[in-house]
């Protein structure tokens, strides 16, 4: 790595989390100032959660800066503890926590698998950080030109152990004990004014040591990592899959549905078309032009489709834009519903002149808490989408979400010395994780939502 990249730089940045984040190298700063990086500004954390708690303003800017400042407590933590970890390796795992999360789109998950079909923000990012025509690439080719290819390989697992020999780094990257939940559970916890996703961050580097190429807890930070783990339960099912954020989430991507449909069947009117977003609707994406596009780009087209002659697109635009949102069904979150009951309570909607592909929406949440199997058993450790079997398909107002995470136990160093999975030693996290939670939820007009609750069982 040349050696400007490592020259220390007088550089902090305030943090409502954090209080300090020293930037140290001259690399990380000249990152932060790319294009790319500064466009996470203008991306939420929460995407629509915002509806719900109106704290929720913050950016993947300020996650990205977290992940960074932990990732480098824990780096300082293993070097006190005599771990040897030469400044340009303890460098290239902090730009990798800082990039982590430099390819999302509008509005973080809310629309992820419906601007890029197919395309999620991990791949956007590895593409970030591989393409020439990026400046987060120049910078990182720069410094090093193998740079580019070990920040990919930290981020997506696929490294050689050859080239960097330090396995545990990448399971600080992305795994059940990474860098990124480390710092969203707190961020998000402080800005949605919850005390869900609160944990003693500094009992859980302290209580972290490294036994062969595996970062696990000691004993005495059982109370930790159980304190981890469920301040990750909770945020799920009390924020992340809060029924009015879910709600509005599926609204929001009925709207991008329905003004897409009516593009490509050249009934959009011209004057309604925001040029940045004529690439994601004709399904051309390329980088320059995903990089082009925020949430600014979604927030005006929603302003434009309110004036759709369109009466579907006029209205789905105007209840995002407005809060009138769809109203769920249940209260309370069921565990499944009788798909037998359904289709009555599809033409319910459709009898109150609503089309039920844009006002029958069917959401299923599902999370496993903490994944104790092997990867080939469990990969996802967060699933939402439709549940097999447990309702009729309604395909097109249905939402489905996927981020899979390396399934890695959280192992702990007993007394004896011997490796043990968290669960196999935490009553707490065994009963957690005896059996996986399922929500249910179904949202209609609030003219529809009596009868539909009284057919599916309210």
């Amino acid at each position: 790595m040349e050696a400007w990249a490592l020259q220390r730089v007088d550089k902090i940045f305030k943090d409502p989390v954090h209080d300090s984040i020293p930037i140290y190298w001259r690399l990380v700063q000249e990152l932060i100032d790319t294009p790319e990086f500064q466009r996470l500004r203008r991306i939420r954390q929460l995407g629509t959660a915002g509806s719900v708690y109106h704290g929720a303003e913050q950016s993947r800017f300020g996650h990205c800066l977290g992940a960074f400042h932990i990732m480098n407590r824990l780096l300082s933590h293993l070097r006190e503890m005599g771990v040897s970890l030469p400044d340009e390796v303890a460098c290239v795992a902090a730009v990798a926590a800082l990039l982590h999360d430099v390819g999302h789109g509008p509005f973080s998950h809310a629309l992820e698998g419906e601007l890029t079909p197919g395309i999620g923000h991990e791949e956007w990012t590895c593409r970030i950080v591989r393409s020439h025509e990026t400046h987060v690439h120049q910078v990182l080719a720069a410094a090093d030109p193998e740079l580019p290819g070990l920040v990919v390989g930290l981020i997506t697992g696929e490294i050689d152990p050859g080239t960097f020999p330090y396995p545990f780094l990448v399971s600080l990257v992305s795994s059940q004990l990474d860098v990124d939940r480390m710092d969203y559970l707190l961020r998000d916890s402080l800005y949605t004014g919850t005390l869900y996703g609160r944990y003693d961050l500094e009992r859980v580097i302290h209580t972290l040591t490294l036994h062969g190429d595996r970062l696990v807890f000691v004993e005495k930070g059982i109370p930790s990592a159980e304190e981890y783990v469920l301040a990750r339960y909770y945020m799920y099912w009390q924020v992340y899959f809060h029924k009015t954020t879910r709600g509005e989430e599926l609204l929001l991507r009925r709207a991008w549905a329905r003004a897409v449909e009516l593009y490509r069947q050249g009934s959009l009117p011209p004057e309604l078309l925001l040029p940045s977003l004529l690439p994601f609707m004709r399904e051309q994406v390329d980088l320059a032009a995903y990089l082009a596009v925020d949430d600014a780009d979604l927030s005006m087209a929603l302003k434009l489709w309110r004036k759709s002659p369109d009466p579907i697109l006029s209205d789905l635009a105007g209840r995002v834009l407005d809060r009138r949102l769809l109203k769920p069904v249940f209260k309370t979150q069921r565990r499944m519903v009788a798909p037998e009951r359904l289709p009555a309570a599809i033409e319910v909607v459709r009898r109150a002149g609503f089309d039920p592909d844009y006002y029958f929406l069917v959401d299923t949440a599902r999370d496993v808490a903490y994944d104790y199997y092997t990867e080939a058993e469990e990969s996802d450790s967060v699933h939402s989408g439709r549940g097999a079997g447990e309702i009729a398909p309604v395909a097109a107002g249905s939402v489905t979400r996927q981020k899979a995470r390396r399934a890695e136990p959280i192992l702990v160093l007993d007394g004896l010395g011997q490796l043990r999975e968290l669960s196999k030693l935490s009553d707490v996290i065994r009963a957690l994780v005896s059996r996986e939670r399922m929500a249910v939820n179904i949202f209609v007009p609030a003219e529809c939502r009596a009868e539909v609750a009284a057919l599916l069982g309210q």
